[in-house]
């Protein structure tokens, strides 16, 4: 089997912590990153590339990933073939292990989700008896406030920790050491998030990686599924959600802090991205949460 590709995993607006509910992408390369990722299965089939083995996934499954652990989703033809124009949905969350501080693992409650996390660098499939104590918490979680989304998370995760009901995916642990190909990416990573409040061109960033432009957008697509463009405006953005929540900034100057420099621009690409506008988000903010 080739080499995986290390994957940047790009920060979403106001989370510690990666979550999506939506299809499955199964484009993307064997891949590895630092985050470890959870996976439920919720619509559909799947074939997996995991570890060393190949994997057959469908509706109710659920996995965890530990850091680094080679891994790629992959089309199941006989699905694709009944339903022509669908495709496998599920929920997936990805966080780094001190996404909540260096020593937050080591509190004496959290000691079972720090042991999970260490056996999950084998990869964890998780059996029926364990999914489902967790189905509703994993089904209900798109529905919650960002501050409850981390609660159900931890909540999640206890419960798995405490079941112990899962299968091993790899004989012992499993992570891609590091390579020159990690090394790029994260002075990628560094270079934008120090400099993202001003300009960075296409060529600027291309000689931080030490390419032609021309190289550095396939090859940054190929690593992200997204052009640079697109993961600069969601890093600005996530900067953006910050200042709305935690300062007095109005929404121009929250715009030109953030590295645009047109409030329309900002306005449409905010968006795209947070699917309300800088206003109503800054108003759900300020707004107090109800009462149960």
């Amino acid at each position: 089997m080739t080499e995986p590709s290390f994957r940047l995993i790009a920060p979403q607006a106001n989370r510690s912590f990666i979550f999506k509910w939506e299809p499955f992408d199964l484009t993307t390369r064997w891949h590895y990153h630092p985050e470890v990722e959870l996976i439920y299965f919720i619509e559909g089939k799947a074939n997996a590339v995991m570890g060393e083995g190949f994997q057959y996934f469908e509706e109710g499954d659920l996995v965890i990933l530990g850091a680094n652990f080679p891994h790629v989703l992959q089309e199941n033809r006989e699905f694709a073939r009944q339903h022509p124009g669908c495709k496998p949905f599920g929920l997936v969350i990805q966080f780094r292990e001190n996404f909540l501080g260096n020593d937050f693992l080591e509190k004496p409650e959290l000691k079972a989700i720090e042991l999970l996390l260490k056996k999950s660098r084998r990869g964890l499939r998780f059996r029926k008896t364990s999914i489902t104590r967790v189905s509703n918490n994993l089904l209900n979680m798109h529905q919650l406030s960002e501050p409850r989304k981390l609660i159900s998370l931890l909540d999640a995760l206890t419960t798995l920790a405490e079941d112990n009901a899962y299968d091993y995916l790899t004989p012992k642990d499993y992570g891609y050491d590091s390579s020159h190909d990690e090394g790029r990416m994260q002075a990628i990573n560094q270079y934008v998030y120090e400099h993202f409040t001003g300009h960075i061109s296409i060529k600027e960033i291309a000689a931080v990686a030490n390419m032609t432009e021309t190289s550095f957008c396939r090859y940054f697509k190929t690593r992200t599924q997204k052009n640079f463009s697109w993961f600069l405006n969601e890093v600005r953005i996530s900067y953006a959600c910050k200042l709305l929540s935690n300062t007095n900034y109005n929404v121009t100057q929250v715009c030109f802090e953030s590295g645009f420099n047109a409030l329309s621009y900002f306005t449409r690409q905010f968006k795209k991205i947070i699917k309300l506008t800088p206003q109503e988000f800054q108003r759900m903010k300020r707004e107090p949460e109800p009462v149960l």
